[in-house]
């Protein structure tokens, strides 16, 4: 079994088993406006007058104690061991999506680009129980997106979506508060 063969199998697993696990908060946690301010949460807008109107919220989960502040720790601790740690590399991120156009979103269209590495996704799912971040915010639809490759938390990130208006990005840096 290669190994891109075992993650989506390990993730339509996670998927199913996410579905039941209730999100729980933690009091250390920032609230959605503090992680925006730090840059741990970002907004990748694609905007053209009353035509579209989509806003992607989006969190990276592997250091851990940004993982569980996103997800709720029941869904962090499922996710953490069936897939983020359970190699080979997985990076997952949250992604909420708000807005006229929400349904427009397509998580293929999802980049992440660290230095001269372009990561393209390698698995998805949607949330469709309340995570942390969705309780927070108004969400149309949330999503875990997982790339299989490995990223450097210490180092900036463009998360870059290809709108049907174009590219819209957002750099992205873990604040050491969650490192």
């Amino acid at each position: 079994m290669t190994g891109d063969t075992r993650l989506h199998l390990i993730g339509g697993a996670l998927v199913a088993t996410l579905a039941m696990a209730p999100a729980q908060v933690l009091a250390q946690c920032r609230d959605w406006d503090e992680m925006v301010a730090d840059g741990s949460l970002v907004q990748i807008k694609a905007v053209l007058g009353d035509e579209i109107d989509l806003t992607l919220p989006v969190v990276y989960l592997n250091p851990k104690r940004l993982g569980r502040c996103a997800l709720g720790e029941a869904l962090y601790d499922g996710l953490d061991s069936a897939l983020l740690s359970a190699g080979p590399p997985a990076q997952g991120f949250w992604v909420g999506v708000s807005g006229r156009s929400a349904e427009t979103f397509v998580p293929e269209q999802l980049w992440v680009v660290q230095g001269d590495r372009e990561l393209g996704l390698s698995l998805k799912g949607d949330y469709e129980v309340d995570t942390r971040l969705s309780a927070l915010g108004e969400l149309a639809f949330q999503y875990l997106v997982v790339y299989g490759d490995n990223l450097d938390p210490t180092l900036p990130m463009r998360l870059i979506y290809v709108s049907r208006i174009g590219p819209v990005s957002a750099e992205y840096r873990v604040d050491a508060y969650y490192r």
